[in-house]
């Protein structure tokens, strides 16, 4: 997921930066299955500098980041 959405987000820079919105899960202290984890997770994308927004639902949050044009 790491390498998946720094790709994503070098692409957006190259096509001219702009607001990008992730809704990244939360895993909560049972162990999940990777099939419910296809969005990434909240440390993910705070690891790549997006910055917490609200929750969404139970179990996804809603998390941006405004990325420079290449």
């Amino acid at each position: 997921m790491t390498v998946a959405l720094a790709g994503a987000l070098d692409l957006i820079a190259q096509a001219g930066g702009g607001l990008v919105e992730g809704y990244p899960h939360i895993p909560g202290e049972k162990r999940l299955s990777s099939q419910f984890l296809y969005n990434g997770t909240r440390a993910v994308y705070a690891r790549a500098g997006f910055d917490f927004v609200r929750p969404q639902g139970m179990k996804n949050t809603v998390m941006r980041r405004i990325v420079a044009p290449a």
